[in-house]
Parts: C-alpha cells; sequence; structure tokens
C-alpha cells in the first residue's frame, strides 16, 4: 500500500506493488523504470530503493520525474558526447595523418633518392634528421651517393685525361714529324745543292728529331713509373749534397739571365732513402722551370726543412706564375699552361707529370703555390727512410 506521495493522496492512487521499480527495488534494493504514468496522464522517470534492516524489507522510497523536465537535459548530454565523439574522431584522424606522413615521407624521399642514383644522379641526398634505424638507412645512402659521386667524377676526369693524353701525344709527336718530313721534302726538290741551306734544314731537323727523342724517353719513363712503384733503387744519401751538385750546374743559364739562386738549410740531417736518380731527376727539373720561367734578373730561393721523419724542399722562384685556373691540371701529361711558350723552350709537357709519379713512387707529397705575375713555390716532402 502508498503510504505517501508529493502530488496525489494514497487513496486516490491505488496499490503500486507490480511496478516494475518496485519489484527491482524489493529485489534488488535499487530500480528504475520509465513509462505512461496512469495516475498523472504523463510520461515519467521513476527511481526506487528498498528500505528495511538486512533481509527484511520496511517499504520502498520511490521518486519520480516527468521526463519533460530531464529531456533537455539528456539532449544537451547527447549533443555534448556527439559532438565530442566527432571532434575525438577528427582529431584522431589528423594525429594519424601527420604520424603516417612522418613515417611514410622519410621512406618516399629513401625511395625516391635511391630511383635517382640508380638513375645515375648521384646528386641528390636524403634530408632526414631522424636517429631511428630510418636515420641510420638515409645517413648510409647518402654516405654511398657520395663516394659514388666522388668516383663518377674520377672517371670522367680520368676520362678526360686520357682523351686529352691520346690527342695531345699526337700531336706532339705529329708537330715535329710533320715538319721534319717539310725539310726532308724541301732539301730533295731544289735544296740539296745548296749548301747553306742544307747546313740550316740538317740542323733543324736534328733539333726536331732530338725533340722527338725527348718526348719517347719521357713517355717511357712515365710509363715505368706508372706500371710499378718498385722500380726505385733506393740507397741512403744527403739531400743537400745532390741539390748542391745539381745547382752548379745550373750556373751558366743563371749567368745569362743574371738571375740568383740561393740554397737555405733548417736542421741538420737531410739523409733519405731514396732513387739518387730519380731524385736528381726532380730537382732537376723543377730548377730547370724556374730558371725558363723566371724574368732577367729574378731569384730563386731553395730551402731544406728538416722535420722529425721527412725531409721538406721547396723551390720557389718570383716568375711569370701560373693562373689560378690551371694549378690543378700542371701535373697532368702534356699539359701546358702557355703551350707555345713551352714549346718555346723546350718543354715536352711530361716534366711535372713524371715528377710526380716519382715523388709518389718514394711515399712523398707535392704540392704547388702560385700567383699570376708573382711567382711559384713547389713543396716536396720525402720520408727519411
Amino acid at each position: 500500500m502508498i503510504l505517501g506521495d508529493s502530488e496525489k493522496g494514497p487513496s486516490l492512487m491505488g496499490n503500486h506493488s507490480d511496478r516494475l521499480e518496485i519489484i527491482e527495488a524489493i529485489e534488488n534494493g535499487f530500480g528504475q523504470s520509465t513509462r505512461f504514468s496512469d495516475t498523472l496522464g504523463i510520461n515519467m522517470k521513476y527511481v526506487a530503493v528498498r528500505v528495511g534492516q538486512g533481509d527484511r524489507t520496511l517499504g520502498v522510497v520511490r521518486f519520480a520525474l516527468p521526463l519533460s523536465r530531464v529531456q533537455p537535459e539528456i539532449r544537451i548530454i547527447y549533443r555534448v558526447v556527439l559532438f565530442g565523439t566527432i571532434a575525438a574522431v577528427i582529431i584522431a584522424l589528423i594525429v594519424a595523418y601527420f604520424v603516417s606522413r612522418s613515417i611514410t615521407l622519410p621512406i618516399k624521399q629513401v625511395k625516391e633518392t635511391a630511383q635517382q642514383i640508380a638513375r645515375g644522379d648521384f646528386s641528390k641526398r636524403v634530408r632526414i634528421k631522424s636517429k631511428g634505424e630510418l636515420g641510420e638507412l638515409a645517413e648510409s645512402l647518402n654516405t654511398m651517393a657520395d663516394e659514388l659521386q666522388q668516383k663518377m667524377e674520377n672517371l670522367k676526369r680520368l676520362d678526360r685525361v686520357r682523351t686529352d693524353f691520346v690527342a695531345n701525344v699526337s700531336h706532339e709527336l705529329k708537330t715535329p714529324l710533320t715538319l721534319i718530313k717539310g725539310y726532308i721534302e724541301t732539301l730533295q726538290n731544289k735544296a740539296i745543292n745548296d749548301k747553306e741551306k742544307l747546313r740550316k734544314f740538317i740542323s733543324i731537323i736534328k733539333e726536331h728529331s732530338d725533340r722527338l727523342g725527348y718526348i719517347i724517353d719521357d713517355l717511357l719513363s712515365l710509363s715505368e713509373l706508372e706500371l710499378s712503384r718498385d722500380c726505385v733503387n733506393r740507397t741512403e744519401f744527403d739531400l743537400k749534397e745532390v741539390i748542391d751538385e745539381i745547382s752548379l750546374g745550373f750556373e751558366q743559364a743563371l749567368a745569362e739571365k743574371k738571375q740568383s739562386l740561393t740554397v737555405s738549410t733548417q736542421g741538420d740531417d737531410f739523409s733519405i732513402q731514396a732513387d739518387r736518380n730519380k731524385i736528381e731527376q726532380v730537382f732537376a727539373n723543377l730548377i730547370d722551370n724556374a730558371v725558363k720561367y723566371t724574368k732577367e734578373s729574378g731569384r730563386i730561393e731553395i730551402t731544406l726543412n728538416e722535420q722529425d721523419q721527412t725531409v721538406c724542399v721547396t723551390v720557389q722562384d718570383n716568375g711569370i706564375g701560373i693562373p689560378k685556373e690551371h694549378r690543378d691540371r700542371v701535373f697532368e701529361r702534356f699539359y701546358r699552361v702557355d703551350k707555345a711558350r713551352s714549346r718555346e723552350l723546350g718543354g715536352t709537357g711530361l716534366g711535372l707529370s713524371i715528377i710526380k709519379h716519382i715523388v709518389l713512387a718514394h711515399n712523398g707529397k707535392i704540392a704547388i703555390e702560385s700567383e699570376l705575375n708573382r711567382g711559384t713555390k713547389v713543396s716536396v716532402t720525402f720520408p727519411k727512410k
């Protein structure tokens, strides 16, 4: 029976013990339901709570509220949940996009770079700063590209040098041969009986024949050095004595151009283990170049510097110098800065190349510094043993 109600008198409401929320409250301690109220004639939300001691039920307290008062709050909750869910999904999609992009973009870069390298373009690099496995892969790929690019540049340079060498050899041999042939034909035609012309032409023919011999000798020397570095016959000798002896051989050439040559030292022991003949060839060539390409009254200074395990020799002049664009190529075979001047002075274009190979065969180093119209400095370093 109903003991009391806030809206209706208990006598008017009848027995509500069969209501769902009442039954659940008696059985479980709590019950609820939503239904149309026959008593009030509106949709209601019911909540019931059992009142009792232990298993003994003394009664049930039921709370009821019209749905018209609850539904606006429920709609607000639904909207909050709906919009919150939509916002969460959108945020999740955005985060997923950027996360996947951060993974796929580097992979795409690695793939594109690998394809570029496969096509022969070694300038492409992967721009990834990741420290993980992908970063290590990118670094390895960039290192490989650097090495391949360097090797390709070296191959191109070697191919250019080879092409230039073939062209230069052909030209260097053809020029004196053509001149010799021309003078011989002239002698055959009309100058054979003219003793003065005969002597002159024979002298010119001999000069160009000697030039051919010099070129062939230099080519053979260069070929020998390139084929094997073991072709050096090492003995111990004083490098200062060798340079002094070579310098004496240039006294006449220096006097003719009123040039001065000084030899100075820094240290006491200039002994090295090397092939004396080839070392003489190195410094004879360097001093000869300094004399030829230094104007009258010029200065040539040779300095020997003893270091811990090496001896460094510098040959410096105040001559015409070498333009910047030619410095890196002066050690190439047949390369000349001024071709006409070089031939006029009797050079074959192989001297510096031979010098470089001799120095390398002795595990030494050679470097050149030069400034146009200021002079040239060549530094050669040999190990003592």
